[in-house]
């Protein structure tokens, strides 16, 4: 399951319980970073952990961007304040049909709420293709934008991509575009 643009989903806490064995078994950070190499995207990696990535992506210094066993997180931040959480990908690694799935997106399936996901070989595979081909098109989405809006509609925050031409509200807005 998703979040971004601020489509918030319920996240029932079950789906989160794997144990702390379970999820040091699998490397993340291994996963990402095999991932970046095979896909060759503008991702400079500042620290690495097994179980934690931080990184920023080439020419967006306003944000800042963290992946662990639950997902990926892309922080807008300005003025050294984080005002938005502008991308978000939750994933809880769990055994579905003989394979692997996201904890998450069963869950939501048998709530009635999502269509049956897709079981996958192997828990690389359920992180490839659940969150990190989702990243890399919203990064398309991100170089093809005209920059990222920071809004402050009095007092609360908000950061969005925005495309060229795109109407934003005029509540003291900054757009901060690729720097090179």
């Amino acid at each position: 399951m998703m979040m971004n643009d601020h489509h918030w989903i319920s996240r029932p806490q079950a789906a989160y319980d794997n144990s702390i064995e379970e999820i040091a078994m699998i490397d993340v950070s291994a996963i990402f970073l095999a991932w970046l190499e095979r896909t060759r995207l503008p991702l400079r990696v500042a620290d690495i952990d097994p179980n934690q990535v931080s990184f920023s992506i080439e020419g967006w210094d306003c944000l800042r961007c963290s992946l662990n066993h639950r997902g990926i997180e892309i922080y807008a931040v300005r003025g050294g304040e984080c005002w938005d959480i502008i991308w978000d990908s939750d994933i809880s690694l769990q055994e579905f049909d003989n394979g692997w799935g996201c904890g998450l997106c069963i869950d939501a399936w048998q709530q009635g709420l999502y269509p049956k996901p897709a079981s996958y070989a192997s828990p690389e595979a359920v992180w490839t293709e659940h969150t990190l081909e989702p990243f890399r098109d919203w990064l398309e989405k991100l170089a093809a934008s005209a920059g990222i809006a920071f809004i402050d509609y009095d007092g609360a925050t908000e950061a969005r991509l925005v495309q060229e031409g795109e109407r934003i509200p005029q509540l003291k807005v900054e757009i901060f575009k690729k720097s090179l």
